[in-house]
């Protein structure tokens, strides 16, 4: 919970203020892909350990999906705003799902 906490404050750093402020575009593009290598393998972990079963669940299957364009977007240097809005609402729904216990 305190990594996705973390990336929720990160993204909603990029998406609002990484405009105005003069930050590094370097800097966020690299933070962002140790976050987005962090999930990607614990999906690809998680995936392996129910030997597929995490996905057969809608949630995960949204959350995987929205990690696997990210991490392609990321490799083929694309940036989209449009994304960035898509992580913030796997991160709540994430949250959403902990909270509840689903």
């Amino acid at each position: 919970m305190l990594m996705i906490s973390v990336y929720a404050l990160f993204i909603l750093f990029v998406l609002t203020l990484s405009e105005t402020l003069e930050v590094d575009e370097d800097l966020l593009a690299l933070i962002d892909s140790v976050f987005l290598t962090f999930f990607f393998i614990e999906i690809l972990l998680k995936s392996f350990a129910s030997s597929g079963m995490f996905l057969a669940d809608f949630f995960n299957g949204f959350d995987a999906a929205i990690v696997i364009a990210s991490e392609v977007f990321n490799i083929m240097q694309i940036t989209a705003k449009g994304l960035g809005v898509l992580r913030l609402i796997r991160v709540v729904v994430i949250t959403i799902r902990k909270i509840t216990g689903n």
